[in-house]
């Protein structure tokens, strides 16, 4: 019997669909899904998804010679192909990108097995605002309004940011891609549901597809793509201007969205970026388009394609209206956690050297070290404490006396030397 899976689902994206939610959620149940029978990549010792797509499409990280990515597709479709389970899921969203020929190859790859495309696709009202901020948090420097007009306007399609967006986020053109190597039949679109519907209705519609028990993944994923508000949001594009894309991809990918980001999510304002009401008529059309093109080539759909119309949202924030003040707050806010980030990193490398080995010094000196301690604590609780602060205000006043009695005993001095009274 053969040991490759009857079955290979390929979630291609889109990019900002719940894509980072998913897969964190699938890493953390790769048990789980294995117990029914659906082999998810990339565990210990096993090559990464995103890496194996990386290689794939010949993709490098900016400034950086990253020796994981080279060999890692053979090394993934090898994974796959000898899992011995009946299903198996791959999932990255740069999937999306892929040149004909790569597409082409992708599905070969699984040859001896049947595969399915899965396409997540959400309102462009709401990806617009989504990827111009995943923009900024990557290093970019567009304002809204640059971003907007570039992606609005069809004469901008070669350029960045309007290329970039386009090729992630052109639902029909992306299947139509991926149908020249697997039949429409075999395409399936996942709609992400509405604002407030709960990241649980889009899990339970991809499970639905490949088949297994959303509720049975009940480990929590280590990490999310979380977001910020929009102030800090425009305090990291200023910073990435100031940078000048000094730092590779790896660098910045750490300090901004791996320390700055995730620190200034967990104190940003709850509300969240809307898309402007001037930049709505033009997206509505643009997605009337898009789903009148799915809908007339067939593929199975996961939700509802009504999902994808452009919605006004009253309780968010434009992207682009932050305050002097809120500027001001969250440069400080990220600061802060910087510099926090740095002493830890520091202390980390310096602490061994502080303090290996056994402290110097005599018993006089160890007594000295013991009253000093004392003492610093007996200020911390003064601080916090009325009654402990009047004990030492007794201390400090006989620390005065006693100061005012030596002064009084001690010898006169003029300019000629020390004189008796």
């Amino acid at each position: 019997m053969s040991s490759h899976p009857a079955t290979v689902f390929l979630h291609i994206g889109l990019h900002k669909t719940g894509t980072t939610y998913l897969q964190n959620l699938l890493k953390a149940n790769r048990e789980g899904l294995r117990a029914q029978q659906i082999y998810y990549p990339g565990g210990p010792g096993e090559p990464q998804q995103a890496f194996a797509v990386w290689d794939l499409q010949g993709r490098r990280p900016r400034g950086v010679h990253d020796t994981r990515i080279g060999g890692s597709w053979d090394a993934l479709v090898e994974a796959v192909n000898t899992s011995g389970l009946p299903t198996a899921l791959i999932s990255e969203e740069h999937l999306s990108v892929s040149t004909m020929r790569q597409v082409k190859q992708a599905v070969a790859s699984f040859r001896d097995s049947e595969v399915h495309v899965l396409v997540t696709a959400r309102d462009l009202g709401r990806v617009a605002v989504s990827a111009w901020q995943e923009e900024v948090k990557n290093d970019q420097t567009w304002t809204w309004d640059q971003f907007a007009a570039a992606v609005r306007e069809p004469e901008e399609i070669a350029k960045s940011p309007a290329r970039g967006f386009w090729l992630r986020q052109d639902v029909p053109k992306i299947c139509e891609l991926w149908e020249a190597a697997v039949p429409a039949e075999r395409i399936t679109i996942i709609t992400v549901p509405p604002a407030g519907a709960g990241a649980g209705v889009l899990l339970e519609r991809f499970a639905t597809v490949i088949g297994f028990d959303a509720s049975s993944l009940t480990e929590k994923p280590a990490w999310s793509n979380e977001t910020v508000g929009v102030a800090a949001t425009e305090v990291i594009r200023r910073l990435n201007e100031r940078l000048g894309h000094r730092l590779n991809q790896r660098q910045h990918d750490k300090v901004i969205k791996r320390t700055m980001v995730h620190g200034l999510a967990q104190i940003t304002e709850p509300v969240r970026f809307t898309l402007p009401e001037e930049e709505l008529p033009w997206i509505t059309g643009r997605a009337e388009e898009m789903i009148a093109a799915v809908r007339s080539r067939g593929y199975r759909v996961v939700g509802d394609l009504d999902e994808l119309r452009p919605q006004r949202q009253e309780d968010g924030r434009r992207p682009d209206d932050a305050t002097v003040e809120e500027l001001l707050e969250a440069s400080l806010d990220a600061l802060a956690l910087l510099t926090e980030e740095y002493a830890a990193l520091w202390w980390q490398r310096k602490r061994r050297t502080v303090e290996e080995g056994s402290e110097e010094g005599g018993l006089a000196s160890r007594t000295r070290g013991a009253i000093f301690r004392s003492q610093r604590r007996a200020a911390g609780l003064a601080d916090a404490n009325p009654v402990a602060a009047g004990a030492l205000r007794l201390v400090l006043r006989a620390r005065d006396r006693a100061r005012e009695r030596a002064l009084n005993r001690a010898p006169r001095t003029d300019s000629t030397g020390p004189t008796d009274e």
